[in-house]
């Protein structure tokens, strides 16, 4: 009995420590998009724009010759593990989230002011740290294809603030 107690100590830690290992942090999470589109031509040059209207945890995004570059924060929950913006909320429907371990896999379609899309994406998690690739396709309201690839690195902040 004297042996037995520590293996099961022992054994209670590991299955306690793996699924920690594994989990995904819930709380918010702030993250770094990296949209890359062939063949995007350079945008005009914008207004400007009174940055501190933005919602809380929004940035003007950085446009670059073939695509652009932006920060958003987001509250993860068990219920919604997919990194999204505001913004694609709106216009996107999430039709499929898989989760095995600490990655999730999700497909989604969206029907925004600029087109019919359909992505396919997987992030993976692990501690306070995320990365995720989404993969875009499309026609554009004129019907012309779209096709891009986003790439998001997400960092954990803490809990969520209601």
């Amino acid at each position: 009995m004297k042996t037995i107690v520590p293996a099961l100590a022992g054994l209670l830690l590991t299955v306690t420590f793996g699924a920690q290992a594994e989990g995904i942090r819930e709380g918010r999470w702030t993250y770094t998009m990296t949209m890359e589109m062939p063949n995007m031509p350079a945008m005009p040059a914008m207004p400007k724009v009174d940055a501190s209207k933005l919602p809380p945890g929004m940035a003007l995004p950085q446009m670059g010759v073939g695509g652009m570059t932006m920060n958003f924060e987001q509250c993860v929950t068990r219920a919604d593990l997919v990194p999204r913006n505001e913004q694609s909320g709106e216009h996107c429907k999430i039709t499929r989230m898989d989760r095995r371990g600490n990655t999730v896999e999700w497909t989604s379609v969206c029907d925004s002011p600029h087109g019919k899309m359909n992505a396919t994406g997987t992030a993976t998690y692990s501690g306070g740290t995320m990365t995720s690739t989404t993969h875009v396709t499309g026609k554009d309201r004129s019907g012309a294809p779209i096709k891009m690839t986003q790439k998001i690195d997400g960092r954990y902040l803490g809990p969520c603030t209601p």
